[in-house]
């Protein structure tokens, strides 16, 4: 597997980004089970996407390189200027917004690649729609 297809795969589980409106299609075929890579394999793809994303060379992910990178993860451009072509920066940056706090752990408004790798590998946040499920299930299995 290759180093981007890893990354691209693990940034469009993990990382919540406001989708283009589509129209309806039937619904999909049931997803195939999918190895989760090994940390070591996060980490190699990591370091060698790590400076084509880190223009500033300052070790660390602004939110706009961030927001690039999963914007690109997403098949999306991100404009190098507002009114270019592509997503705008400002767009872009408020789409990935959420994912960024999740991903700076330390909230000290970087990600570094040991950043990148833990929220690479923890599990997508749950959709709007499994939230009501999970709650109802949680207060199931609670005795009175």
């Amino acid at each position: 597997m290759s180093t981007m297809m890893i990354l691209a795969g693990l940034l469009a589980a993990g990382a919540t980004v406001t989708p283009a409106p589509v129209a309806p299609v039937a619904a999909p075929a049931p997803a195939k089970a999918v190895e989760q890579p090994s940390r070591a394999d996060v980490l190699s793809a990591v370091k060698a996407e790590w400076p084509r994303y880190d223009t500033t060379g300052r070790g660390k992910l602004t939110p706009l390189e961030f927001s690039t990178w999963v914007m690109r993860a997403h098949g999306g451009v991100v404009a190098p200027r507002a009114h270019a072509a592509g997503i705008s920066p400002v767009s872009a940056m408020n789409a990935s917004s959420t994912a960024f706090a999740r991903a700076d752990a330390n909230h000290d408004g970087g990600i570094t690649p040991e950043e990148m790798v833990r929220f690479l590998m923890l599990p997508p946040p749950p959709t709007p729609a499994a939230k009501p499920k999970a709650a109802a299930t949680a207060s199931a299995t609670r005795e009175p």
